[in-house]
């Protein structure tokens, strides 16, 4: 076995989250030491536990996590110990680096003799301006960091303004091809199942896309796999647009069964609308939808279009007739609907495999340790 890297992060709850890690092991030869939260509900769906994997090789270290209401002020006390017993030749930790817990990784690396060089994720792709004493543990970690990697090119920019100097790159999170495998579209049966997967909240844009359903004859069906605090509100609006018995709100989906929805589904459809502090950073459900052979429409929000590619549509944000164009465009197109989920997943495979993630991650891991210690003073 090789180096040893310690991976802090909260959000590791899926087997299929995790392959990278796994395969940074198995093939790259890393002797892979995982910190995950036990349970996280911030930003997901519903409260989700971490789900364990029978022959998972790398060694997890799941542990409840004090604060889990926001990421920003989650913390591992035992994360000192941790590193005692770990001794890692460096870190990745995948916290935004105004957090807490990206605040105490940077400090336990820094102090040490000598110090442990380590490398940032983050998917902050807008700037701001945090209180203290967030602000002063952004400075710190940032200052210190051998690398940042980010969810998309804005998001450097972001860490760049901030005063990160050294090089920062986009690595995207995985997709896992095993789990989400590909089926070409079903065949027209005059039904067109539109699908949507994710938090239900006012930023998803999902007044949107009822509206839009509301343009469209009643061919056009919608479901709808999540729950957020805009629940309620979508219902109301369904029954005074008159789509209700076209929308099949459908709860939270366990995560092993969203394979099976992408397939059920025509097109998938994540309608995101920038707010003043959010952006879409990425929409995870394009690359399962697009490995799955689901086409895939979006909302020019965020980083949806540079994920998605020349392998779907695109819509202006907020733009309920242009989308509602998009998903008549491809039901009356069966040669698009191929011509698309063909594209999606030959994407899925080049851009966001595990594979591909955890080779690139290697690279980066393996530059740190073999760059001149740059970050030798705490500070």
């Amino acid at each position: 076995m090789g180096a040893t890297v310690l991976i802090v992060w909260h959000g590791a709850l899926f087997p299929s989250y995790r392959k990278p890690f796994r395969l940074l092991q198995e093939r790259h030869g890393w002797n892979v030491h995982l910190l995950a939260a036990r349970s996280w509900s911030k930003a997901m769906p519903r409260a989700t536990r971490f789900v364990p994997e029978p022959d998972e090789p790398i060694t997890l270290h799941v542990q409840r996590a004090w604060g889990a209401i926001h990421g920003a002020v989650h913390l591992h006390p035992l994360l000192p110990l941790l590193m005692r017993q770990v001794k890692p030749d460096v870190l990745y930790v995948i916290e935004e680096p105004f957090s807490l817990m990206a605040w105490l990784c940077a400090y336990m690396a820094t102090r040490g003799a000598p110090p442990i060089p380590y490398a940032l994720y983050t998917f902050q792709d807008i700037y701001k301006k945090y209180p203290p004493p967030f602000r002063w543990m952004e400075r710190f970690t940032l200052r210190h960091a051998a690398r940042v990697l980010c969810s998309n090119a804005q998001a450097g920019g972001v860490a760049a303004r901030k005063g990160y100097t050294s090089q920062w790159d986009v690595l995207p999170p995985p997709v896992n091809l095993d789990r989400f495998t590909y089926r070409r579209p079903r065949p027209g049966d005059g039904m067109f199942a539109v699908g949507y997967v994710g938090r239900l909240a006012d930023e998803k844009g999902l007044d949107t896309l009822l509206w839009a359903l509301s343009y469209l004859n009643d061919e056009v069906r919608l479901r709808i796999a999540g729950d957020g605090p805009a629940r309620h509100r979508l219902d109301v609006l369904a029954r005074e647009l008159g789509v209700a018995e076209r929308v099949a709100f459908m709860g939270p989906l366990p995560h092993e069964e969203l394979a099976a929805f992408y397939h059920e589904c025509d097109a998938v459809v994540l309608p995101s609308r920038a707010r003043p502090n959010w952006q879409e950073q990425f929409g995870r459900v394009l690359i399962e939808a697009m490995a799955c052979g689901a086409p895939v429409i979006g909302s020019q929000s965020g980083a949806i279009p540079g994920v998605i590619g020349d392998a779907g549509l695109l819509f202006p944000e907020g733009d309920a007739q242009a989308l509602a164009d998009k998903i008549s465009w491809l039901a009356d197109d069966a040669r698009l609907r191929d011509d698309l989920s063909l594209r999606g997943r030959v994407r899925a495979e080049q851009q966001y495999s595990a594979e591909r993630i955890a080779q690139r991650l290697n690279e980066h891991l393996s530059g740190i340790l073999n760059a001149p210690a740059k970050h030798s003073q705490a500070g």
